[in-house]
């Protein structure tokens, strides 16, 4: 395994756990520790696809984005290191600008997983409040191993100024 390729699961895998925290975490917050959870509509689990997918990408970018840019210019890590010109093409070169489009396309993908997840369950009008907490844990585990990847490697592809 190459050294590009171990540092982006490393960096992945360390996305994943943080975002599985905090989504159980932010899940409390807004839904509290029991009771049943509302699936449709304002304060549903399926609006809240949004800001959870949102900030999952927002930060998925971000923080592996600057670190990777960091290490690139201290030499930590191979400039030419899984260049990629299509994917650098696809997105913005700036880091924030970058981060911002990643989000708001996942945070539309996250409510979409939601509605589409609601709809296969016989589009109940609450959930149980455990089967829902597991479902938001999993939804930000699997919203970071798709995007931070993608993050990275777009970071990796980006020229350095």
């Amino acid at each position: 395994m190459s050294p590009a390729t171990r540092y982006i699961r490393t960096e992945t895998a360390i996305s994943v756990a943080i975002n599985a925290v905090l989504s159980a975490l932010a899940f409390v917050l807004v839904f509290g520790l029991r009771g049943p959870v509302p699936v449709w509509g304002p304060g549903g689990l399926v609006l809240d696809g949004l800001p959870q997918g949102f900030m999952i990408a927002l930060m998925s970018t971000l923080v592996p984005g600057a670190l990777t840019v960091r290490r690139l210019r201290r030499g930590a890590l191979a400039p030419d290191a899984l260049r990629d010109g299509a994917l650098a093409a696809r997105l913005p070169a700036n880091l924030l600008l970058r981060a911002l489009v990643l989000a708001l396309l996942t945070a539309l993908g996250a409510m979409a997983i939601l509605v589409l997840a609601g709809f296969l369950a016989g589009a109940p009008g609450v959930v149980n409040w455990s089967l829902a907490l597991c479902g938001k844990v999993l939804l930000g585990a699997l919203l970071a191993v798709l995007v931070t990847p993608f993050a990275l490697r777009a970071a990796l592809a980006t020229p350095l100024r």
